[in-house]
């Protein structure tokens, strides 16, 4: 069998050897094919060159020259043309600076301005009234950075003119319709009202806060609207025909509207308590529903056991001092003793069905703070875990564990301080209705003792 496998393996290998050799002449081959090739081209040049006369050499050679020569003097010639406009063009900026005297440090000023005005005009949302007033501005500080143009008196005024406009219309409501970008990104006609340069609100078709987007310069839908009762201000105050109604704005015209809509939603608190954080609260959400239904169940027992004690004559089964009235009737010949026994065995058997999920109530009241300390933990690793990674240069690598840390804590806590509350309400009501039950059993005894004691008298 060994012979048969080295037979079998050594034919392999010299039939690769033979496959790789034939290849490697195949190679071979055309290498050789390109270097003959290349070497008969070369051959071919070096004939051709021989076979030109010696004539025709110097001629071409002498041509070649001369053509060098030309390309010289042209090159001279250029140089010195060059030259000379560099030194008029320098005459004629002494000049105009000259001429202009102490006004020189105006294109300087002017240049700045305009430049700000470009910013001032792209970020302002009165752009939406005055669009395309930066393109003026752009070519006018570009002829001003040509020292050779001064600018003129029309100009200024529309300069000026331009800035005045800006002034003007900042303090300006106006109402106008504009292409807003949506909140999916796609482009909407819309009613707006421009709020000076503090806002930008709308009703079309829903009550909203709009924000100027530099780049685009185009209104865009925030990307979700503000909490609280400013939409509904906004309603009020398009619709007011009183003459005077307040609606939100924003003073630092849109910056300090587009950061608090971003802050995080309740929504968005949840979410980064992670699975700690849902679970904690569905462990509350449970709590409470226990809670609330052991209270309202012990509530509904307390009225039917209120209603039996008003008339404890005719005993009912609905309720437990009833069912123990009926006992009492049973083992009414019994002795003190039995009796006693038999109504402390019953109190014994209503007790676990008053304070059935009394103490679940209460394990979830110390586990919540607990599962929210197990969150704090788990957050505070992912965090250092981000560190070890990343390092601290950004902190945005850190906020992810640190807010669950801190989410988890508050969830635990607010699951927590309402439960021990619920079930402390929850424990003395079923405390008072067990305290009730065993007032009454007294009181049942003592009237069978003192009525006893009656009987041995007479």
């Amino acid at each position: 069998m060994t012979t048969v496998m080295t037979a079998a393996v050594a034919a392999s290998l010299l039939s690769f050897g033979a496959w790789a050799q034939s290849g490697e002449d195949d190679l071979l081959e055309r290498v050789r094919s390109g270097e003959v090739g290349q070497r008969a081209d070369q051959t071919q040049q070096l004939r051709r060159y021989d076979s030109a006369s010696q004539a025709e050499r110097q001629r071409m050679l002498e041509a070649a020259r001369a053509r060098r020569d030309a390309l010289q003097a042209d090159s001279a010639g250029l140089e010195e043309t060059a030259r000379g406009n560099e030194r008029v063009l320098e005459t004629k900026i002494g000049a105009l600076r000259t001429e202009l005297g102490p006004n020189a440090a105006l294109f300087g000023t002017l240049q700045g301005i305009s430049s700000e005005l470009i910013g001032v005009f792209r970020n302002s949302s009165t752009s939406l009234q005055y669009p395309n007033r930066d393109a003026w501005l752009s070519d006018f500080i570009e002829r001003m950075e040509k020292s050779s143009e001064i600018f003129t008196i029309d100009e200024l005024e529309q300069l000026w003119f331009l800035m005045q406009q800006e002034i003007t219309a900042s303090g300006k409501i106006a109402s106008l319709r504009a292409e807003v970008l949506g909140e999916s990104g796609a482009r909407e006609t819309r009613e707006l009202v421009r709020l000076g340069k503090f806002g930008l609100i709308t009703r079309d078709p829903a009550p909203a806060y709009l924000t100027w987007d530099t780049n685009s310069q185009r209104a865009s839908l925030l990307k979700r609207q503000p909490e609280g009762d400013a939409l509904y201000k906004i309603d009020d105050y398009l619709t007011n025909t009183r003459g005077v109604a307040s609606v939100a704005i924003d003073p630092t015209a849109g910056s300090l509207l587009s950061r608090l809509v971003d802050a995080p939603g309740l929504r968005d608190r949840i979410a980064a308590g992670g699975l700690i954080g849902n679970l904690i609260l569905t462990l509350g959400a449970v709590g409470v529903a226990i809670a609330v239904f052991k209270l309202i169940s012990i509530m509904i027992v307390s009225a039917k056991v209120a209603r039996q004690r008003a008339d404890i004559q005719h005993p009912r089964a609905n309720n437990p001092l009833g069912r123990m009235l009926q006992i009492y009737e049973d083992n009414k010949e019994q002795d003190t003793e039995t009796l006693e026994m038999r109504l402390g065995e019953a109190i014994l058997e209503e007790r676990p069905k008053i304070d059935r999920f009394v103490g679940t109530i209460k394990v979830i009241s110390a586990v919540a703070p607990l599962m929210g300390l197990m969150g704090t933990v788990i957050g505070m690793i992912a965090t250092f875990q981000a560190i070890t990674l990343f390092g601290t240069g950004d902190p945005k690598t850190m906020a992810g564990g640190i807010s669950q840390a801190l989410v988890t804590t508050v969830e635990g806590l607010t699951v927590a301080i309402p439960t021990v509350l619920l079930h402390a309400v929850v424990n003395a009501r079923a405390t008072a209705l067990i305290n009730t039950l065993k007032h009454q059993t007294a009181g049942l005894i003592a009237e069978r003792m003192e009525a006893r004691a009656e009987r041995r008298a007479a």
